[in-house]
């Protein structure tokens, strides 16, 4: 079950970032260049991908899952928005604040990994599931997900093997 926190944050997350679509997009097949192909322990299920345009707005997406032999799942999930300056600042604000939470449920915090690299690490103690949320160069967006995990390590292990810095540099 979803904590109140964790959906409040989804919410104004998701439409934060619908309202920062624009034109010209990286389509969905190069965005998955980007995305692992392997994962140590996990096997991975076939890549996917879509894109979507309507008047001003566009955005691609490119998608993987891992599973692993006791059921668990890595999620990865990289998307386009080719967002303005000022409505990825908006999406994105409450990163900078270094703000962080913590109850006997999850623990969750902003994260700055460089210039051009900052997001949200949230691990749900009971569910153990870790989740790594980056927004790369106010244009992209990765959601990393993981199920069966005792701590972040592994989803920021996981984002530290992509090329980050290549896509940050589009």
């Amino acid at each position: 079950m979803k904590t109140l926190k964790t959906i409040f944050f989804s919410l104004m997350l998701t439409t934060a970032l619908q309202l920062v679509a624009q034109n010209e997009v990286m389509p969905y097949q190069d965005l998955q260049t980007y995305l692992p192909t392997s994962v140590p322990d996990y096997e991975a299920g076939e890549p996917g991908g879509s894109s979507m345009n309507m008047q001003n707005m566009s955005f691609s997406s490119a998608d993987i899952i891992f599973t692993n032999s006791n059921g668990e799942e890595l999620r990865i999930t990289l998307l386009d928005y080719s967002a303005s300056m000022m409505m990825y600042q908006a999406a994105t604000a409450v990163w900078s604040t270094e703000m962080s939470f913590e109850d006997d449920e999850s623990i969750a915090k902003s994260v700055k990994w460089s210039e051009k690299i900052a997001g949200w690490e949230e691990y749900r103690k009971k569910d153990k599931e870790a989740k790594l949320f980056l927004g790369i160069s106010e244009r992209f967006f990765l959601s990393i997900e993981a199920t069966g995990q005792s701590n972040m390590d592994f989803v920021k292990n996981v984002a530290k093997s992509m090329p980050l810095d290549k896509l940050a540099s589009k």
